[in-house]
């Protein structure tokens, strides 16, 4: 495959910058970085927690409205 770079001072710069001996090595170089920091990666973790904090978190019945509502009002009651 043959592709044209229209601005040959960005290929020059990623070539210095990889340090590539020619154009083609450069080319290849930099899709190889491309799809190295853009490929999803499997088995990441999906957070800072584990997956059983979460289940723990959200497995207990939420506050009723009711009692969000009181603490607001007893707390503003008691600053002014």
């Amino acid at each position: 495959m043959t592709v044209e770079i229209s601005n040959s001072a960005n290929l020059q710069r990623v070539k210095s910058l990889l340090g590539a001996k020619s154009n083609e090595e450069a080319m290849e170089m930099a899709l190889e970085k491309v799809i190295e920091l853009y490929e999803p990666v499997e088995d990441e973790p999906r957070g800072d927690f584990p997956d059983e904090y979460w289940d723990d978190l959200f497995s207990d019945p939420p506050i009723p409205s009711s009692a969000v509502i009181k603490a607001i009002s007893d707390e503003c009651e008691d600053r002014f």
